[in-house]
């Protein structure tokens, strides 16, 4: 039988000390946008996620430096923003993006972590990374990490991992994928379990507009919080390299452009119930709910457990009115 520390498999915080650190620590790396617990970027292939990373790792790293025309919430902070990749060849493309523009002293943190699924590989990874002084984290991507992003279990267990950063106050920005079929739909959610929006408390999707190449038209960004009243819109053009100059941000209305059509009932259809309410009126008088239902069901080829529902909530209850039970009912047309 494993024994297990209480203390630790389950830390305790006392009311005061989440309220202490509730008001010592920021809501938001960057205002309304990277908040300061879980914020998940997604998107399709291709559009940018690992660009606009980049960007906001510049950001946090170099004095000035803006991420979508905002700088971080506490400028005074020395960040040191660490990545966990998985995909092959995705440290060299943080570096292509990222190292030209540090300077040498500079310290960016890049740990290759691939599929990691265990509670005590989490709970060491966070150790490292806090007892090495790393204070914002970016995970690239779920997809990688979790081996299965539709496995529920498995994504939970990975942001319970995160949340031991968080807790310790350490930012995570989690990459994810949305589903490359079909058309990109404003506001949609990633792929796989809805864990993952459930875990994340900001979460981003990345798409293209007016796309013409790689990384052609504008980066539009889908900005949602529970923080937020509401959701927020922006766009921004892309510059050379990890750059982007803001062209509108503003808040998102969701277009509902998949209403569920007004059921049509064809002619046929309600001649049939017409024709059975005048029928049960005309044939049933004196026969409670059960024998209407039976002589329903035999007379016009239906089962009875369907006629009775039609005439107790259904639409016969629309066209008759019942009057007592059993040989004292009364049937007639509304």
């Amino acid at each position: 039988m494993t024994t297990i520390d209480i203390v630790t498999r389950f830390p305790r915080t006392t009311l005061k000390e989440a309220w202490l650190r509730s008001q010592q620590s920021e809501k938001w790396v960057f205002p309304d946008t990277v908040c300061s617990s879980v914020t998940m970027i997604y998107g399709r292939s291709n559009v940018g996620k690992s660009y606009l990373v980049s960007s906001m790792l510049l950001s946090l790293m170099l004095d000035g430096r803006e991420f979508l025309g905002m700088q971080p919430t506490n400028r005074t902070k020395v960040w040191r923003p660490a990545i966990l990749w998985t995909d092959p060849g995705s440290d060299e493309e943080y570096a292509e993006r990222i190292y030209p523009e540090l300077p040498k002293e500079a310290e960016l943190g890049i740990f290759h972590v691939g599929r990691t699924t265990r509670v005590d590989e989490w709970e060491v990874l966070a150790d490292h990374l806090i007892t090495e002084g790393f204070n914002f984290v970016v995970v690239d991507n779920l997809q990688g990490v979790t081996g299965d992003t539709n496995e529920s279990a498995t994504v939970t267990t990975v942001f319970d991992g995160l949340t031991k950063l968080t807790n310790r106050g350490v930012p995570v920005v989690v990459l994810h994928h949305e589903s490359e079929k079909g058309k990109v739909v404003a506001g949609a959610s990633p792929m796989g379990t809805s864990t993952a929006v459930q875990k994340s408390r900001a979460w981003i999707q990345v798409r293209q507009s007016n796309r013409r190449n790689l990384r052609g038209g504008n980066t539009v960004l889908v900005i949602q919080s529970n923080a937020l009243s509401q959701p927020q819109q922006l766009v921004a053009e892309p510059l050379t390299g990890p750059a982007y100059r803001v062209l509108d941000r503003g808040p998102w209305v969701t277009q509902d452009t998949e209403k569920k059509p007004k059921e049509k009932r064809g002619k046929p259809t309600y001649d049939e119930r017409a024709d059975m309410a005048r029928w049960v009126v005309n044939n049933c008088q004196g026969k409670g709910l059960n024998a209407t239902a039976s002589a329903l069901a035999e007379k016009f080829g239906k089962s009875q457990a369907t006629c009775k529902e039609q005439l107790m909530r259904g639409a016969l209850a629309k066209l008759v009115n019942r009057a007592g039970d059993g040989s004292a009912a009364v049937w007639s047309l509304k």
